[in-house]
């Protein structure tokens, strides 16, 4: 080998190596074709307030060697309550393992992973917002859709939305790429990905660090920090910052980045899809600022399983166990399949 070759080696080694850590979360997968489309889905339309029961159905019917059911059978599983109008990303995977498949649900999501994902065979479920009407804050509500492609050529993502459907030609809904994040973002660009168990080493390779669900929380704030540097000081920006300081253990934190994008304002819907918020004050003892907000999103939303599941925690907190029993009771008649409800049940009767 010439020397200069040997130099041009030797610099691209100190290059990766003295990268910061952050600079190298578009790991191994980097060399992309200009456009992907992954095939092999079914179409399912979704009835009202059941677009998680289809993009599932949709997204587990890419792989049929697994998964011989429907949208109906989804439903099913995931809504059996009739009034049920949300469903966890993270309750997705759980399905996903009841076929033998694995899920991984990560937050702080890119455009460049998305890219990376499907050009590594891997589709893509992400939360996203949409609106009914005119008034962002009160028609606001959460949709899911999965990723099945990309082209560089025309800036475009392509979708197969379960109330837009796939596109006249199969190949998905089209958004361009700079209107991607602006209905992301106040999810947390959350990214539910589902593979074949043989596959797991080739999709750790793809998310890289990402795979780790510390790093995956530290790089979702500096995320959400670095959307507020750059003037995003919206209640999303402030709310995905108290995640990421849930999940690294930061509760105080946490709990103080909650109250503050709740005194912004947060759209009236937004407690039907996360519960961060229960978490925090949970274990800080707020259990009356839990009451008072699982109260006053259950008028509005009295399917909502978890919401029965956090009154009990704030009940067991305040000492008063006969209405945390109650409560364990009404979310498992709602969801008889809600684990985390289960065990609190099964603890709180000595099981």
């Amino acid at each position: 080998m010439g020397l200069l070759r040997r130099g041009v080696v030797v610099l691209v080694v100190l290059l990766v190596v003295l990268l910061p850590a952050r600079a190298q979360e578009t790991n191994a997968v980097t060399l992309l074709p200009d456009t992907q489309h992954l095939t092999g889905f079914t179409m399912y339309l979704q009835e009202l307030n059941r677009c998680s029961a289809a993009a599932l159905a949709i997204h587990l019917s890419y792989f049929r060697d697994y998964f011989p059911d429907d949208y109906w059978v989804m439903k099913r599983r995931l809504n059996p309550s009739f009034e049920d109008v949300s469903v966890r990303i993270e309750e997705m995977v759980e399905v996903a393992q009841e076929y033998g498949l694995n899920g991984i649900v990560r937050r702080g999501g890119t455009l460049e992973l998305l890219k990376q994902l499907v050009a590594g065979g891997f589709p893509v479920l992400i939360e996203n917002a949409i609106y009914e009407g005119n008034d962002a804050f009160r028609d606001w509500m959460s949709h899911n859709r999965v990723v099945t492609g990309f082209d560089d050529n025309t800036g475009e993502i392509f979708f197969w939305d379960p109330s837009l459907g796939n596109g006249p030609d199969d190949l998905g809904i089209r958004l361009p790429y700079d209107q991607l994040d602006e209905r992301w973002r106040p999810f947390n660009r959350n990214y539910l990905v589902i593979y074949r168990p043989q596959d797991e080493e080739r999709l750790k390779t793809i998310l890289g660090p990402q795979w780790d669900a510390a790093y995956n929380a530290q790089w979702t704030l500096e995320q959400a920090e670095a959307d507020r540097a750059a003037g995003k000081l919206d209640s999303f920006t402030t709310y995905n910052i108290g995640w990421a300081q849930l999940q690294l253990g930061d509760y105080a934190a946490a709990a103080a980045a909650f109250d503050e994008a709740r005194a912004v304002g947060l759209p009236w819907r937004f407690f039907w899809y996360d519960f961060s918020v229960f978490e925090a004050w949970n274990a800080l003892g707020r259990y009356d600022d839990m009451l008072r907000l699982v109260h006053e999103t259950i008028q509005r939303a009295p399917g909502v399983e978890e919401l029965y599941y956090y009154a009990a925690l704030a009940y067991e907190g305040n000492g008063n166990t006969e209405r945390a029993l109650l409560n364990l009771q009404a979310a498992l008649s709602r969801h008889p399949r809600f684990t985390a409800a289960q065990a609190a049940l099964t603890r709180l009767q000595g099981g």
